[in-house]
Protein backbone atom coordinates (compact mmCIF):
# COMPACT_ATOMS: atom_id res chain seq x y z
CA UNK A 1 0.00 0.00 0.00
CA UNK A 2 3.07 2.72 0.91
CA UNK A 3 4.80 1.61 -2.57
CA UNK A 4 1.38 2.47 -4.29
CA UNK A 5 0.74 5.56 -2.39
CA UNK A 6 4.23 6.80 -3.31
CA UNK A 7 3.92 5.89 -6.73
CA UNK A 8 0.29 7.71 -7.11
CA UNK A 9 1.95 11.18 -6.23
CA UNK A 10 4.74 10.67 -8.84
CA UNK A 11 2.67 9.79 -11.40
CA UNK A 12 -0.65 12.41 -10.77
CA UNK A 13 1.30 15.89 -11.24
CA UNK A 14 2.35 13.84 -14.51
CA UNK A 15 -1.20 13.27 -15.04
CA UNK A 16 -2.17 16.63 -14.18
CA UNK A 17 0.35 18.30 -16.49
CA UNK A 18 -1.05 16.10 -19.73
CA UNK A 19 -4.60 17.15 -18.89
CA UNK A 20 -3.31 20.36 -19.06
CA UNK A 21 -1.75 20.40 -22.18
CA UNK A 22 -5.04 18.32 -23.38
CA UNK A 23 -6.91 21.89 -22.70
CA UNK A 24 -3.72 23.60 -23.86
CA UNK A 25 -4.70 21.96 -27.66
CA UNK A 26 -8.24 21.94 -27.19
CA UNK A 27 -9.51 24.43 -25.52
CA UNK A 28 -13.21 23.47 -24.95
CA UNK A 29 -11.28 20.33 -23.33
CA UNK A 30 -11.08 22.94 -20.09
CA UNK A 31 -13.81 22.24 -18.09
CA UNK A 32 -13.87 18.64 -18.31
CA UNK A 33 -9.58 18.60 -17.87
CA UNK A 34 -9.95 21.05 -14.35
CA UNK A 35 -13.16 18.21 -13.49
CA UNK A 36 -11.15 15.20 -14.50
CA UNK A 37 -8.34 17.17 -11.76
CA UNK A 38 -10.20 17.92 -9.25
CA UNK A 39 -11.35 14.12 -8.91
CA UNK A 40 -8.02 12.95 -8.99
CA UNK A 41 -6.64 15.41 -6.18
CA UNK A 42 -9.82 14.36 -3.92
CA UNK A 43 -9.04 10.96 -4.44
CA UNK A 44 -5.47 11.26 -3.76
CA UNK A 45 -6.03 13.26 -0.91
CA UNK A 46 -8.39 10.34 -0.09
CA UNK A 47 -5.80 7.43 -0.80
CA UNK A 48 -3.22 8.97 1.39
CA UNK A 49 -4.84 9.46 4.87
CA UNK A 50 -4.54 7.02 7.26
CA UNK A 51 -7.07 6.55 10.19
CA UNK A 52 -5.07 6.92 13.44
CA UNK A 53 -4.02 10.89 12.20
CA UNK A 54 -7.44 12.98 13.52
CA UNK A 55 -6.54 15.34 10.49
CA UNK A 56 -9.45 14.87 7.92
CA UNK A 57 -8.69 14.12 5.11
CA UNK A 58 -10.78 16.73 2.93
CA UNK A 59 -9.31 19.22 4.68
CA UNK A 60 -5.83 18.95 3.34
CA UNK A 61 -7.51 18.63 -0.21
CA UNK A 62 -8.95 22.27 0.11
CA UNK A 63 -5.27 23.76 -1.01
CA UNK A 64 -4.37 21.75 -4.13
CA UNK A 65 -8.12 21.95 -5.08
CA UNK A 66 -8.21 25.92 -4.47
CA UNK A 67 -4.76 26.33 -6.59
CA UNK A 68 -6.45 24.26 -9.55
CA UNK A 69 -9.15 26.26 -9.86
CA UNK A 70 -7.82 29.81 -9.38
CA UNK A 71 -4.50 29.20 -12.07
CA UNK A 72 -6.43 27.22 -14.30
CA UNK A 73 -8.73 30.70 -14.91
CA UNK A 74 -6.04 32.82 -14.48
CA UNK A 75 -4.25 30.89 -17.13
CA UNK A 76 -7.54 31.63 -19.25
CA UNK A 77 -6.85 35.53 -19.28
CA UNK A 78 -3.18 34.63 -20.54
CA UNK A 79 -1.99 35.17 -24.38
CA UNK A 80 1.67 34.49 -24.37
CA UNK A 81 2.13 30.47 -25.43
CA UNK A 82 5.41 30.63 -23.24
CA UNK A 83 4.01 32.44 -20.33
CA UNK A 84 1.20 29.50 -20.30
CA UNK A 85 3.64 26.41 -20.55
CA UNK A 86 5.24 27.88 -17.32
CA UNK A 87 2.04 27.81 -15.25
CA UNK A 88 1.41 24.55 -16.58
CA UNK A 89 5.11 23.34 -15.51
CA UNK A 90 4.47 25.05 -11.91
CA UNK A 91 1.13 23.43 -11.54
CA UNK A 92 3.03 20.23 -11.66
CA UNK A 93 5.91 21.16 -9.26
CA UNK A 94 3.60 22.39 -6.55
CA UNK A 95 1.01 19.70 -6.56
CA UNK A 96 4.41 17.40 -6.22
CA UNK A 97 5.61 19.23 -3.82
CA UNK A 98 2.41 19.31 -1.66
CA UNK A 99 1.53 15.56 -1.85
CA UNK A 100 5.00 14.77 -1.48
CA UNK A 101 4.32 16.21 1.95
CA UNK A 102 1.15 14.82 2.74
CA UNK A 103 2.82 11.55 1.98
CA UNK A 104 4.84 12.01 4.07
CA UNK A 105 2.81 13.67 6.70
CA UNK A 106 0.42 10.55 6.26
CA UNK A 107 2.99 7.96 5.95
CA UNK A 108 6.21 8.70 6.64
CA UNK A 109 6.52 10.32 9.96
CA UNK A 110 10.51 9.69 10.27
CA UNK A 111 10.73 11.77 7.26
CA UNK A 112 8.09 14.61 7.95
CA UNK A 113 9.20 18.32 8.69
CA UNK A 114 6.51 20.78 9.82
CA UNK A 115 9.02 23.08 8.63
CA UNK A 116 8.40 22.29 4.65
CA UNK A 117 4.56 22.19 5.63
CA UNK A 118 4.24 25.45 7.06
CA UNK A 119 6.22 26.77 3.82
CA UNK A 120 4.20 24.85 1.24
CA UNK A 121 1.17 26.11 2.79
CA UNK A 122 2.17 29.75 2.91
CA UNK A 123 3.18 29.91 -0.46
CA UNK A 124 0.65 28.00 -1.50
CA UNK A 125 -1.54 30.25 0.31
CA UNK A 126 -0.17 33.29 -1.10
CA UNK A 127 -0.34 31.84 -4.58
CA UNK A 128 -3.73 30.82 -4.63
CA UNK A 129 -4.92 34.68 -3.39
CA UNK A 130 -2.99 36.06 -6.32
CA UNK A 131 -4.55 33.85 -8.52
CA UNK A 132 -7.93 34.67 -7.04
CA UNK A 133 -7.29 38.13 -7.15
CA UNK A 134 -5.91 38.53 -10.38
CA UNK A 135 -9.12 36.48 -11.77
CA UNK A 136 -11.92 38.31 -9.56
CA UNK A 137 -10.17 41.97 -11.30
CA UNK A 138 -9.22 40.16 -14.88
CA UNK A 139 -12.46 38.44 -15.54
CA UNK A 140 -14.13 41.58 -14.42
CA UNK A 141 -12.52 44.19 -16.58
CA UNK A 142 -12.45 42.02 -19.30
CA UNK A 143 -15.95 40.05 -19.06
CA UNK A 144 -17.84 43.22 -17.14
CA UNK A 145 -18.90 40.94 -14.79
CA UNK A 146 -20.69 41.93 -11.14
CA UNK A 147 -18.52 42.85 -8.68
CA UNK A 148 -19.97 41.30 -5.59
CA UNK A 149 -20.91 38.01 -6.21
CA UNK A 150 -17.15 37.62 -7.32
CA UNK A 151 -16.18 39.09 -3.97
CA UNK A 152 -18.53 36.50 -2.06
CA UNK A 153 -16.19 33.65 -3.91
CA UNK A 154 -12.83 35.72 -3.20
CA UNK A 155 -13.52 35.91 0.27
CA UNK A 156 -14.73 32.00 0.55
CA UNK A 157 -11.53 31.28 -0.62
CA UNK A 158 -9.64 33.89 1.46
CA UNK A 159 -11.45 32.48 4.48
CA UNK A 160 -9.84 28.96 3.26
CA UNK A 161 -6.59 29.79 3.12
CA UNK A 162 -6.53 31.71 6.21
CA UNK A 163 -7.60 29.10 8.17
CA UNK A 164 -5.03 26.54 6.82
CA UNK A 165 -2.96 28.47 7.27
CA UNK A 166 -3.57 29.12 10.57
CA UNK A 167 -4.43 25.53 11.80
CA UNK A 168 -1.94 25.32 14.11
CA UNK A 169 -1.63 21.42 16.32
CA UNK A 170 -2.16 23.92 19.90
CA UNK A 171 -4.41 26.48 18.88
CA UNK A 172 -8.02 26.69 19.85
CA UNK A 173 -10.41 25.98 16.75
CA UNK A 174 -12.93 28.80 17.73
CA UNK A 175 -9.90 31.39 17.94
CA UNK A 176 -8.59 30.20 14.67
CA UNK A 177 -12.41 30.74 13.12
CA UNK A 178 -12.52 34.25 15.44
CA UNK A 179 -8.90 35.51 13.90
CA UNK A 180 -9.77 34.04 10.29
CA UNK A 181 -12.93 36.14 9.84
CA UNK A 182 -11.17 38.93 11.06
CA UNK A 183 -8.42 38.60 8.11
CA UNK A 184 -10.61 37.90 5.62
CA UNK A 185 -12.75 41.16 6.43
CA UNK A 186 -9.95 43.40 6.32
CA UNK A 187 -8.15 41.39 3.28
CA UNK A 188 -11.48 41.48 1.38
CA UNK A 189 -11.83 45.41 1.88
CA UNK A 190 -8.35 45.97 0.95
CA UNK A 191 -9.16 44.17 -2.27
CA UNK A 192 -12.20 46.43 -3.11
CA UNK A 193 -10.26 49.26 -2.62
CA UNK A 194 -7.74 48.29 -5.57
CA UNK A 195 -10.91 47.98 -7.77
CA UNK A 196 -10.86 51.47 -8.36
CA UNK A 197 -7.51 52.53 -8.75
CA UNK A 198 -6.16 52.35 -12.20
CA UNK A 199 -3.52 49.18 -11.53
CA UNK A 200 -3.57 46.06 -14.04
CA UNK A 201 -4.83 42.67 -12.44
CA UNK A 202 -1.59 41.35 -11.95
CA UNK A 203 -0.65 44.46 -9.64
CA UNK A 204 -3.61 44.78 -7.91
CA UNK A 205 -3.56 41.09 -7.25
CA UNK A 206 0.15 40.87 -6.34
CA UNK A 207 -0.50 43.56 -3.89
CA UNK A 208 -3.49 42.11 -2.40
CA UNK A 209 -1.00 38.80 -2.02
CA UNK A 210 1.25 40.84 -0.17
CA UNK A 211 -1.36 42.30 1.96
CA UNK A 212 -2.28 38.81 2.66
CA UNK A 213 0.77 36.98 3.30
CA UNK A 214 1.60 39.83 5.77
CA UNK A 215 -1.69 39.22 7.92
CA UNK A 216 -1.40 35.95 7.91
CA UNK A 217 2.10 35.45 9.00
CA UNK A 218 1.25 38.16 11.83
CA UNK A 219 -1.24 36.52 12.81
CA UNK A 220 0.13 33.05 13.06
CA UNK A 221 3.26 34.22 15.14
CA UNK A 222 1.09 35.88 17.06
CA UNK A 223 -0.92 32.86 17.89
CA UNK A 224 2.26 30.97 18.65
CA UNK A 225 3.26 33.91 21.26
CA UNK A 226 6.44 34.65 19.19
CA UNK A 227 4.91 37.96 18.05
CA UNK A 228 7.90 40.18 18.49
CA UNK A 229 8.37 44.02 17.89
CA UNK A 230 11.68 42.63 15.28
CA UNK A 231 9.65 40.74 13.96
CA UNK A 232 6.62 43.08 13.11
CA UNK A 233 9.14 45.78 11.77
CA UNK A 234 10.46 43.32 9.75
CA UNK A 235 7.51 42.00 7.98
CA UNK A 236 5.93 45.88 7.83
CA UNK A 237 9.43 46.33 6.14
CA UNK A 238 9.44 43.78 3.32
CA UNK A 239 5.35 44.43 2.99
CA UNK A 240 5.75 48.38 2.74
CA UNK A 241 8.99 47.88 0.08
CA UNK A 242 7.43 45.40 -1.66
CA UNK A 243 3.71 47.41 -1.83
CA UNK A 244 5.62 50.31 -2.94
CA UNK A 245 8.34 48.75 -5.33
CA UNK A 246 4.63 47.54 -7.24
CA UNK A 247 2.96 50.89 -7.17
CA UNK A 248 5.52 52.77 -7.93
CA UNK A 249 6.71 50.36 -10.82
CA UNK A 250 2.81 49.92 -12.00
CA UNK A 251 2.83 52.41 -15.16
CA UNK A 252 5.55 49.52 -16.71
CA UNK A 253 3.53 46.90 -15.04
CA UNK A 254 0.31 47.67 -16.58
Amino acid sequence: MMKFSRLAVIIYPLIIWLLTQAYFIWPEFLYISLGVSVFLTLALAFSLKKPERKTPWWLLAILPISFLITITAYISLQTNPIFTQILFLAIAIFLFNYFKMLYYFWSRPDLYKEEDDVVIKAYGGFLVIFFAAADLYGLQSLLGLTVWPMFLIFSVIVLAMTYLNLDLENSDTKVIWQFSVVNTLLITEMALVFVFLPLSYNVSALSIGIIYYLFVNMTRLYLQKALTPKKIKLYLIISYAGLALLLLTARWLN
